[in-house]
């Protein structure tokens, strides 16, 4: 019975994920073949490293390492062969992604000093001090990247910075900044704290509203993935605008 129990568990999670996957990835994704050919751990394998970062829950270093331990060795090769800024920049996004924050660190430093105004390696000092809460560090590299590009990422430099600037508790500043953001690149993070602003700094309902609706409603609008990947945006608006009634 138990038996019977679990085959239909796994059988049913299995076909769970192959129906994910046809909806939600793009035509030629590898992914469905590897569901296919490798059945149930396949079906785990595509939860664990497509399915959980857009759930917001964190993917374990361990799994994270074993996942990524060629892109590591290649990168490594990168760095020891050729050791431009480029490599040290590719090098420090995989450790990134690994976790181990120490070592990327270096990394981008070795690359800036190879070539101080490389923007992608910037971002990765930018984006380590946010991760520690370095927010004034975080601030001052991401202005040296906006002055360089600011378009870098499509906006996503702009919304980083804007974020500093909220965590820094520079309200006028990061108001005024979130503001030509979301006129730009409509952040539904700007949205957030822009209504946060409103109504725990200027104490004004109807504009933390109008934010909140607003970003609701563009979410609604948008790919039905866009609007899954954002659910936690969705909770947070949806958590703060109970709070205006």
């Amino acid at each position: 019975m138990l038996t019977g129990t679990i085959a239909f568990a796994t059988a049913g999670f299995w076909m769970l994920m192959i129906f994910d996957c046809v909806r939600n990835e793009p035509k030629g994704s590898s992914w469905l073949w590897l569901l296919i050919m490798l059945n149930f751990p396949g079906a785990v394998i595509y939860f664990v490293v497509q399915k959980l970062p857009n759930m917001d829950v964190p993917v374990p270093n361990f799994l994270k390492q074993w996942t990524m331990k060629d892109a590591l060795w290649n990168a490594e090769a990168g760095v020891s062969n050729i050791g431009k800024s480029h490599q040290y920049v590719t090098l420090g996004n995989v450790l990134m992604e690994m976790g181990k924050f120490d070592r990327a660190l270096e990394c981008y430093q070795d690359a800036l000093h190879k070539e101080p105004e490389n923007t992608h390696a910037i971002w990765g000092c930018a984006t380590i001090a946010m991760q520690r809460k370095n927010f004034e560090l975080a601030r001052a590299h991401l202005q040296t990247l906006l002055d360089l590009d600011p378009n870098y990422k499509r906006g996503e430099a702009s919304l980083m910075y804007g974020k500093a600037l909220y965590n820094l508790q520079q309200w006028s500043a990061a108001k005024e900044f979130l503001d030509r953001d979301v006129k730009q690149w409509s952040h539904s993070e700007s949205f957030l704290l822009l209504a946060k602003i409103a109504l725990n700094i200027d104490n004004d309902k109807v504009a933390a509203k109008s934010y909140l609706d607003t970003m609701l409603g563009r979410l609604k609008a948008s790919p039905r993935y866009n609007y899954r990947k954002n659910q936690h945006l969705v909770r947070s608006a949806q958590q703060v605008l109970k709070t205006l009634n």
